[in-house]
């Protein structure tokens, strides 16, 4: 039990007699302010969030009518164009004099900028014929050469469209209107190298179209044709595009992270504008639409972002997107909360987009305009409110807290002065403890009192003297630990760098084969991602490897091994030195397993030694075509000669007559195996391998429609190579393009595409032949070899040789009766 002297009595009484009143009060005082606040603060936030959600909604009505006028735009602008010459200069003008002007990003991801420019709004203008047949067409403003037959949706820019069918069936006035339709960009296009759709402005954009048709009569009822308006879609972009909820009101592009951001959806139910291009309506390369972001949607789809938005689609990811969706095509507004796919919570207004002509009759809307506004900038408004109410609250409970204060203050002072003398000496002792407490152990402390605080006072400083003494050599022990601590991190972290840096995969093994560690190369060499592999069992790791594990189990109990393993990936030959020493760590033991990728070094000596064998045969080629020619131009001479003089012999004149063409042939072999010896140096500079290409294939053109061959060709309007020999690489696609020919003698079909890669061009080369048996594959680029019953089998060794001198590779893939595929590397930085 605490016991008092009556000093302390006193002083408490007094203290609790005038202190505890006072507190009570402002207590309650407090608190009823605080529900008064709280009432508020609760009303204006209320009528702030519902002001605001009705700006928001009207935004989007405003928007959505702006879309609205921009259809009908579009639709007059048809109206127009019937009524006027169908003349290609008349389309031409037309083209060219309907402008919009676009906010857009410019520059590079790393230096971006901002540009406004006007751009055609129409993409293409186009007037076909009764029978389906393009009669002109105006492609960004210029005349096309290329005309179609439309009629076929095969034919059409994205292969399924079916507008001209469509607009045909309509009666005059009537008016056709496609949904957007392009190619879908994946989320790899789009962002490339950058990490969010607002940094990547070198990313894939995305093109399409919405098409406006409408047939044309003349008097007598007759249909003349069909005028096509392609609508360019980042027209449509421009709407939603630059809107932002914040103070900005417009910005060139908006955050998707944030949440504050528009998108336009259509009919039904696809996004058709957003910032993100992997969320809009597209096709696949076989024109067929890519489908829709599910709850079931494959990983590798979401990873690559192939996985547009369909709202319809969308309660897996909000159950308020499908009830946008159908308050829309209601003909309804309003205002919802949800979470994007990214997570950001949001505050989204909504409103349709009325709409009549074509295949939006049905449902009377042509789609949605939606703005989100992120949880925490939508309520910014009612939390500034809210502050300045609690500040105005702060400031009154402070004003009554600083009253109360000094009343305690005065109260406090006249009970101090009262229980000084008892007080005083227990303050000092209480400051000696802190400073000890602070790292004074020295500290001592002097009282002049009554006899029991004396004794606590000397006890005290006792005890501060003894602390003292111990905490200096606590603190010498110390500073040794510590130089010790230093020395064995600085040997650790030299053997850590040793073990990361050196080219060679190391494992450490324990006695039951459990790997307790690896370093960054072995994670490299066998494929292994950033987790943890402590404890996991070298069959586990080595599970992508089983041939490397079944070498080393045979060999676990051996002091030193090691051992080359050669084993086959994706196509490829792999070589791998193992070995393993011992480990002799604790009682245990174990090992230490090395693993050295030697693939380069085989790949460059078998490279080596046939560069050798084909410069042999080349001396050697030469050497006998020398030889060969001389008699055989002799011999040639001689026969002619013999074949004047059997005039009177017919027969005999035939049989000469076949000897010469055999040597005529000859003469054709000495000749390839000349120009086999003696390939002309390479001479790289800038070109342009789409051009290439074109000249290539229209040398070949004829053989092409002699042999009935169908070409389809992928080959971009400019691809260029700062270092290629035209001429050399000519010969090189020419050689590929008779190969394909020979293996169709039937006819068939042959695709060739180019694209450009990462640091480079790719080209493929594709046919329907005959194809060659796997084991015939790895020998089709030497020298001689032959599957055809004619020829001398240079031709593919040529442009293997070809290839390589440009630094690249050439690839190939066949399958017995079914067809075979050519694959060319070629580097923007080829050989010196």
């Amino acid at each position: 039990m605490l016991r008092l002297s009556f000093h302390k009595k006193v002083l408490y009484a007094f203290c609790g007699l005038t202190l505890l009143p006072l507190i009570a009060l402002a207590v309650f005082a407090s608190q009823s302010l605080d529900t008064v606040e709280r009432l508020l603060r609760a009303s204006a936030i209320s009528a702030l969030d519902r002001q605001a959600a009705e700006t928001l909604e009207l935004r989007a009505i405003m928007v959505a009518d702006e879309v609205q006028t921009f259809l009908y735009r579009i639709e007059n602008d048809l109206a127009a164009l019937a009524h006027l010459p169908a003349l290609p200069e008349t389309y031409l003008w037309f083209s060219r004099s309907h402008l919009q002007p676009v906010w857009e990003r410019a520059g590079t991801n790393h230096a971006p900028s901002e540009r406004r420019s006007s751009i055609r709004l129409y993409q293409e203008v186009a007037f076909v014929g009764p029978d389906g047949m393009e009669r002109f067409r105006v492609v960004d403003g210029d005349l096309s050469q290329e005309l179609r037959d439309v009629s076929k949706p095969a034919n059409t820019t994205y292969l399924t469209e079916n507008y001209f069918n469509a607009a045909r069936e309509l009666p005059a006035g009537g008016i056709y209107v496609s949904h957007l339709t392009g190619w879908h960009v994946s989320k790899q296009a789009q962002l490339g190298n950058a990490a969010t759709p607002e940094e990547a402005i070198n990313g894939e954009h995305y093109q399409g179209v919405i098409r406006f048709a409408q047939p044309v009569f003349d008097a007598g009822g007759q249909l003349q044709g069909v005028i096509v308006l392609s609508l360019d879609h980042r027209h449509l972009m421009e709407f939603t595009q630059h809107i932002t909820p914040t103070d900005e009101r417009f910005v060139v592009f908006p955050s998707y992270q944030s949440g504050n951001y528009a998108f336009m959806f259509d009919n039904e139910g696809w996004i058709i504008t957003h910032p993100k291009f992997w969320d809009i309506r597209g096709l696949d390369q076989d024109g067929q639409l890519v489908p829709p972001y599910r709850e079931d949607s494959s990983q590798e789809a979401i990873e690559t972002g192939k996985i547009p938005y369909n709202l319809g689609e969308a309660d897996f990811v909000h159950p308020n997107y499908p009830a946008v969706y159908r308050a829309v095509l209601a003909g309804r507004s309003g205002v919802v909360d949800v979470t994007n796919v990214g997570g950001s919570r949001k505050i989204m207004a909504f409103a349709p987009i009325f709409y009549t002509s074509g295949p939006y009759a049905a449902t009377g809307v042509f789609g949605g305009i939606t703005i989100g506004a992120e949880v925490k900038q939508f309520h910014s408004m009612a939390e500034t409110a809210s502050s300045n109410i609690r500040l105005l609250y702060q400031a009154f409970l402070t004003g009554a807290w600083v009253l109360i204060g000094m009343t305690a203050l005065l109260v406090v002072f006249v009970a101090y002065r009262l229980s000084h003398n008892i007080t005083g000496p227990l303050s000092t002792l209480v400051a000696g403890t802190q400073a000890m407490a602070r790292g004074k152990l020295g500290t001592q402390v002097a009282i002049a009192s009554p006899v029991e605080v004396a004794e606590l006072a000397t006890a005290f400083n006792t005890m501060a003297r003894q602390l003292h003494e111990r905490r200096e050599r606590l603190l010498k022990t110390l500073a040794v630990l510590r130089r010790s601590r230093k020395e064995i991190q600085q040997e650790r972290d030299f053997k850590q760098t040793i073990v990361e840096n050196v080219e060679v995969g190391i494992l450490t093994l324990d006695s039951r084969q459990s790997v307790t560690s690896l370093n960054g190369i072995a994670r490299t060499i066998l494929d292994i991602a950033e987790e943890p592999t402590r404890g996991m069992h070298l069959k586990d790791v080595l599970q992508a490897f089983p041939e490397m594990y079944q070498a080393i189990s045979k060999s676990m109990q051996a002091e030193r091994w090691s051992e080359y393993v050669s084993l086959e990936r994706d196509s490829r030959s792999l070589t791998f030195r193992l070995a393993l020493h011992p480990l002799s760590s604790g009682r245990d033991g174990g090992h230490i397993l090395t693993i050295e990728d030697l693939t380069e070094r085989v790949n460059f000596r078998q490279q080596m030694a046939r560069f050798e064998r084909l410069a042999s045969l080349g001396r050697l080629s030469a050497g006998i075509a020398h030889e060969v020619r001389n008699p055989l131009t002799g011999i040639s001479l001689l026969l002619d000669e013999l074949h004047d003089r059997m005039l009177a012999n017919p027969g005999d004149q035939k049989l000469i007559q076949r000897a010469l063409q055999e040597i005529e042939r000859l003469e054709g072999l000495v000749n390839e195996l000349l120009n086999f010896a003696s390939l002309p140096d390479t001479r790289l500079a800038p070109g342009d391998l789409a051009v290439v290409l074109r000249d290539t294939l229209f040398l070949a053109s004829k053989q092409f429609e002699k042999q009935h061959v169908q070409l389809h060709e992928e080959i971009p309007v400019e691809l260029p190579l700062p270092r290629m020999d035209s001429d050399r690489l000519k010969q090189a696609i020419l050689n590929l393009l008779t190969n394909a020919l020979d293996a169709m003698p039937n006819g068939g079909e042959l695709w060739i595409s180019a694209r450009r890669v990462a640091d480079g061009c790719l080209l493929a080369v594709r046919d329907t032949g005959l194809g060659m048996p796997a084991d015939r594959l790895e020998l089709i680029f030497e020298p001689f070899y032959t599957t055809k019953g004619g020829g001398t089998g240079l031709g593919l060794s040529i442009t293997h040789t070809i290839i390589t001198s440009h630094g690249g590779r050439i690839e190939v893939q066949s399958r017995e009766g079914e067809g075979t595929e050519f694959t060319v590397y070629l580097p923007d930085r080829g050989r010196n």
